[in-house]
């Protein structure tokens, strides 16, 4: 599951790029990108990340619209150890609607996610066939660069829970193709950890806070239009949260990837 305000300070960057709609009525990206693990709100999800997507957005003043797909494919470990690895890729199809009032910046989406690996293997982990999400997402972004960003994620289908999610962000730019994006977040949940069971020994879910989260993101836009950006990022998850599909629990991550997008 793609954690949409987990993309290195997209949340935190909500009300630019909804005030970005007004320079164009119709843009577009598609970008492919690399990191070593698959982190989805606090949780392991495979090793090898393998990411690729595209989206459009179309402006009507104030108010747009966006749309996308995302595809990933990443190697879970699974057996005693984790030493056998099983492939598991992902399909999100995503919409939402965006709406500013100066500096302040709302969204309202839908993701659907689709599983296609989910079979024999990891169903009995606890991973479903798919499921879907409606969200709500408020930014504020400040003169000297501060955003500030929160999305609450209602998931009505499979899982029945929802996800809340807050950062604050900060970009500085470096140059006029450089810029260094910096973010950091807490995350809490309620009936929404249907991708691994609770703490070893429980079941279920585990609800209230599950962790906090910083990273940094170098977007280097190297030509009109084409921007590379390796990224890092350091999740902290509460002691009583599974963090992988093995069992254990508490874990923190770091991790590391690059993406490269064009924009049209």
């Amino acid at each position: 599951m793609r954690n949409y305000s987990k993309t290195v300070g997209a949340l935190a960057a909500a009300s630019t790029l909804v005030a970005g709609y007004a320079s164009a009525e119709l843009e577009g990206e598609v970008h492919v990108g690399y990191s070593n693990m698959y982190e989805f709100r606090f949780v392991d999800l495979g090793n090898d990340l393998v990411e690729a997507g595209a989206d459009v957005s179309y402006s009507m003043g104030d108010l747009a619209f966006s749309g996308g797909l995302w595809y990933a494919s990443s190697d879970i470990p699974v057996g005693v150890g984790g030493i056998s690895k099983v492939n598991f890729d992902e399909l999100d199809i995503y919409a939402a609607a965006h709406y500013n009032i100066g500096a302040l910046s709302f969204e309202l989406g839908y993701i659907h996610y689709y599983f296609p690996d989910t079979g024999a293997v990891l169903a009995p982990l606890g991973f479903v066939d798919n499921t879907q999400e409606v969200y709500l997402g408020v930014g504020y972004e400040f003169d000297f660069g501060l955003t500030l960003g929160s999305t609450f994620y209602y998931d009505f289908d499979a899982l029945n829970g929802w996800y809340w999610d807050t950062s604050v962000g900060y970009s500085y730019a470096i140059n006029d193709c450089l810029s260094l994006d910096l973010a950091a977040g807490v995350g809490f949940a309620d009936g929404h950890g249907g991708q691994v069971s609770a703490k070893p020994g429980s079941v279920g879910t585990h609800d209230g806070y599950q962790g906090y989260y910083v990273s940094a993101a170098l977007p280097w836009e190297f030509r009109e239009g084409v921007t590379l950006t390796p990224y890092v990022k350091y999740t902290n998850a509460d002691s009583d949260l599974a963090t992988d599909i093995l069992g254990a629990s508490g874990k923190d991550y770091l991790i590391g990837g690059v993406k490269l997008a064009v924009s049209f």
